[in-house]
C-alpha cells in the first residue's frame, strides 16, 4: 500500500493524469470507469465534501505527460452526448447497440517508454523491463468511453453495431518522434530500403517491435529525448471529428431466373457492357434501400451461377448480399416480403426465403463447391432421329467419372486444366412432337460443364453424350433444376 502511494505521489508530481497513474497502478475496468471512488478507496487522494458527497480535489495542472490530455475527464464527458446528437448517428437505427474505433498518435508510444524507463530506474522492484508498466492507453480509454456510451445511448456494446470512429492528433508528433531516428538509426536504415516502408516514417508495429527497453540503448534515449517526458499547459492532443460506420449486414435467400437474356452478374468486357440487367442488380435495386445504401454498397455472392442461357427453376439457387454500412440491421416481415413481391415484377427474376444471417452462416455458401450436386434438364437435338436405342444409352443409373479439359468458350478467363467431375445420373425421354430432339435430366457435381457433356467440346469433355451414343449431339437449352444445398432455412412465405 505504501509503494503504491509512492508511486502515485511521484507520477502526480511530474504531471501524470490521475488515470495516467491508475493506469500505472493496473487498475481496474470498475475503477477506470469511477476514477474518483477508485482513488478515494485506494486512500491516493484526500476527500474534499461536496453537496455532502466525498470528491477527490482536482488540481489544474499542465497537460498530463503521458496521455497528453487524453484523459481529460470533463471532455470525455461531452463525447457520448456528442454521439447521441450527432445527425449521422441518428441515421443509424441499429438494435444490436455500438462498438468504438480509436485513433491514437503513435507519439503516446513514445511517451510511455520514457515513463517505462523512468520508473525502471525508481521503482526496479515493482517494474521490468520484460512486462509493459501500464494498461495499454487506448484500453484505459475505451474502459471510460464505452461506459459512458452504454449509459447516453441506452445500448450495449457490440461488435455487430455501429462504429463509432473517434480520431486524435498532436501537432508536435512529427518534431517528438524524429528522435527516434537518433536512438536507433539501423532500424530507419533498413525501413528506407523496404519498399513497403518508405512512405511512413513508422508503424504502430515497428514501433512495439523495434523500441522496448530490452531493444534500445538506455543511455542513447535519455540523451534524445527527456526521462520523464515533459508538456506545456496548452499543447496535447486534439480530438478530431466524429464519423460513423454501420454494420455489414448479411441477407441470403433464392432466386429464380425465368429469362435465356440475363446474365446473373452485370456482364461488361473490356470497359463495355454486354448485356442490360442482371440477376444481381434486379434484386439489388429492391434491397439496398431499406438499408439505406447504394446498389453498388451490395457485394453478390451465389452457390455457383448459370450462364446468360440458362434458367434457374425449381427452389431457386441460394445466394447472399452483403450489406456494408447499413444504416439499419433489422428486415420486418412485410418489408421482406414486399421485397419479393419487387423482384418479382420483374418478370425475369423472383427470388424467396430473404432473411437476415450470421457472418459465420456463410461457410454454407462459401464451402466446397465440389461437395455439391445440381439438377439439369437439357433439350437436347441430334443429327440422325432419336431412337429407342439412344435413349436407353442416356438412362444411366450408375455414378460416371468424366474428364474435363476447360473449355473453349470459358478458356479466355479459365486456367487451361483437366477437372474430373462426377455424374450420378442420366435419364433420356424422347420428344414426341420432335423426332431429332430429346429431353435429358442429368444429376452432377457442382462445376460439371453440362453443355461440354453433351456434345464433347471437340473430345475435350469425355465421355460425353456424343460418345456414348455414337453420333452428333447438343445442347438447345439448359435449365437448372435443383441445387443440393438445404440453406438458407425456406420459410414459405
Amino acid at each position: 500500500m505504501e509503494q503504491q502511494s509512492e508511486i502515485y505521489d511521484y507520477l502526480r508530481s511530474v504531471d501524470c493524469c490521475r488515470v495516467c497513474c491508475l493506469r500505472f497502478l493496473k487498475g481496474t475496468k470498475e475503477e477506470f470507469i469511477d476514477i474518483d471512488a477508485a482513488l478515494l478507496k485506494r486512500g491516493l487522494e484526500p476527500a474534499v465534501e461536496e453537496n455532502g458527497h466525498q470528491k477527490v480535489k482536482k488540481l489544474k495542472g499542465n497537460v498530463c505527460i503521458a496521455c497528453l490530455g487524453l484523459f481529460d475527464l470533463d471532455r470525455i464527458a461531452t463525447l457520448a452526448c456528442e454521439v447521441k446528437e450527432n445527425a449521422n448517428y441518428q441515421q443509424y437505427q441499429c438494435e444490436a447497440g455500438f462498438l468504438t474505433s480509436i485513433s491514437l498518435p503513435i507519439v503516446l508510444h513514445l511517451r510511455q517508454l520514457a515513463l517505462w524507463f523512468d520508473m525502471l530506474d525508481r521503482f526496479p522492484q515493482v517494474f521490468s523491463v520484460a512486462n509493459t508498466p501500464d494498461i495499454a492507453v487506448k484500453d484505459a480509454l475505451k474502459m471510460i468511453i464505452i461506459h459512458q456510451l452504454e449509459q447516453t445511448l441506452g445500448k450495449p456494446f457490440s461488435v455487430d453495431g455501429v462504429m463509432v470512429n473517434v480520431p486524435y492528433s498532436y501537432v508536435k508528433e512529427q518534431d517528438e518522434l524524429a528522435t527516434l531516428e537518433l536512438i536507433s538509426p539501423g532500424v530507419f536504415a533498413k525501413r528506407k530500403t523496404n519498399k513497403h516502408t518508405k512512405k511512413e516514417f513508422i508503424s504502430r508495429n515497428a514501433f512495439e517491435k523495434h523500441f522496448t527497453p530490452a531493444a534500445i540503448n538506455t543511455d542513447r534515449f535519455r540523451k534524445h529525448y527527456a526521462v520523464p517526458p515533459v508538456s506545456t499547459e496548452n499543447v496535447g492532443l486534439v480530438r478530431g471529428e466524429l464519423s460513423f460506420t454501420g454494420p455489414t449486414i448479411f441477407l441470403a435467400g433464392r432466386y429464380n431466373k425465368f429469362s435465356r437474356e440475363l446474365s446473373q452478374t452485370p456482364w461488361v468486357i473490356d470497359g463495355k457492357r454486354k448485356m442490360e440487367g442482371s440477376v444481381q442488380e434486379t434484386i439489388a435495386a429492391s434491397v439496398a434501400p431499406h438499408f439505406g445504401v447504394s446498389d453498388e454498397q451490395l457485394i453478390f455472392s451465389s452457390s455457383g451461377r448459370e450462364d446468360v442461357d440458362v434458367r434457374c427453376l425449381g427452389e431457386g439457387r441460394p445466394f447472399v448480399l452483403e450489406i456494408l454500412d447499413a444504416k439499419t440491421d433489422q428486415l420486418p416481415e412485410e418489408v421482406a416480403i414486399a421485397m419479393e413481391h419487387q423482384v418479382g415484377t420483374s418478370n425475369t427474376v423472383a427470388i424467396r426465403d430473404i432473411q437476415l444471417v450470421k457472418r459465420e452462416d456463410l461457410v454454407h455458401i462459401r464451402g466446397s463447391e465440389e461437395d455439391k450436386r445440381k439438377f439439369y434438364r437439357a433439350l437436347c437435338v441430334t443429327v440422325e432421329p432419336v431412337t429407342e436405342e439412344m435413349v436407353q444409352k442416356l438412362r444411366i443409373n450408375e455414378p460416371f467419372v468424366l474428364q474435363q479439359v476447360t473449355p473453349l468458350r470459358v478458356l479466355h478467363r479459365r486456367t487451361l486444366l483437366a477437372r474430373p467431375r462426377t455424374v450420378y445420373s442420366v435419364h433420356a425421354f424422347a420428344c414426341r412432337d420432335n423426332p431429332h430432339a430429346m429431353v435429358v435430366d442429368i444429376v452432377s457435381q457442382a462445376g460439371t460443364y453440362i453443355k461440354e457433356l453433351v456434345h464433347s467440346d471437340f473430345g475435350r469433355t469425355g465421355p460425353s453424350f456424343r460418345s456414348i451414343i455414337g453420333t452428333a449431339i447438343d445442347i438447345h437449352a439448359l435449365d437448372v433444376m435443383a441445387i443440393d444445398l438445404d440453406w438458407p432455412k425456406k420459410l414459405r412465405r
